[in-house]
């Protein structure tokens, strides 16, 4: 009797010491890895009659950076984003970090002169574009666009390659405009892409963010989000959910890393 209870204890003593490793691991990865060093997610986007010229075009996609100060994260970024060379980079919202993780520690002005700092360092080959996010003071567009950003909120720009034209466009864009062969919307909230599809002008990419991915994606996974993270066809238009490079309310991530994509442009066949 006495040897089965000796075992039953070692049983018990074996399985505390598991669980205690798994979740001291757990947390070092929630609290220390995936906020801190972005994972590059590759995605391929086939879209129908997509012109020879926009084939392969590259294009980096973030979101949600929630910037307090330039700390490893943002330069792990951006010494990928560098490497990665891309065509075009599209921003989809929140960029300066509130009160939200790091009250009273820096002021609002504070964090967006690192934000701009950020900004300032993203390079692509036609161009940086963005929209604004719900965290986001409008008093950012002035700095953004002498930094060479193109803010699209209730507008929209055309890049010519070779002799054909590519749209980037906001959610409050209602005309199209003419001669356009391929049309990308850059909006935060990826709820957003339904009233796209009912405007009835056609759009062949939305890019969002907003959700971070949920931040935690296991165990509590944001069953009741509609657009959550990845990608999705939703009615005549493909729209991909970035999970954020930042974080908001509380700092920490697992399951769903910091998140660099990578979107490449192919036509259907």
């Amino acid at each position: 009797m006495q040897l089965i209870s000796k075992r039953f204890i070692k049983r018990i003593l074996l399985t505390l010491g598991i669980l205690a490793v798994v979740g001291g691991i757990c947390l070092i990865d929630g609290f220390y890895i995936e906020p801190y060093y972005p994972r590059v997610i590759r995605q391929t986007v086939y879209i129908n009659g997509l012109p020879s010229e926009f084939d392969g075009l590259k294009i980096v996609q973030l979101s949600d950076l929630h910037i307090v100060k330039l700390g490893k994260r943002e330069e792990r970024a951006l010494k990928k984003i560098k490497a990665l060379n891309p065509d075009i980079i599209c921003l989809t919202g929140d960029y300066i970090e509130d009160d939200g993780i790091t009250p009273g520690t820096y002021t609002w002005q504070e964090c967006a002169e690192e934000a701009y700092r950020f900004f300032g360092e993203l390079k692509a080959k036609y161009g940086v574009y963005a929209c604004m996010g719900n965290w986001d003071n409008m008093e950012i567009i002035p700095c953004m666009e002498k930094l060479g950003i193109h803010v699209v909120n209730e507008n929209s720009t055309v890049i010519t390659i070779g002799r054909k034209k590519l749209l980037i466009r906001g959610d409050s864009e209602k005309q199209p405009a003419p001669d356009i062969q391929t049309t990308i919307a850059l909006i935060h909230d990826p709820d957003g892409v339904d009233s796209i599809n009912e405007s009835g002008n056609h759009v062949d990419l939305t890019l969002a963010g907003h959700w971070h991915g949920g931040q935690v994606g296991w165990p509590f996974r944001m069953s009741d989000v509609k657009y959550l993270a990845g990608l999705y066809q939703v009615g005549d238009t493909q729209l991909y959910v970035n999970r954020g490079l930042g974080m908001h309310s509380i700092a920490v991530r697992f399951n769903c890393p910091a998140e660099i994509t990578v979107i490449t442009l192919r036509p259907v066949k």
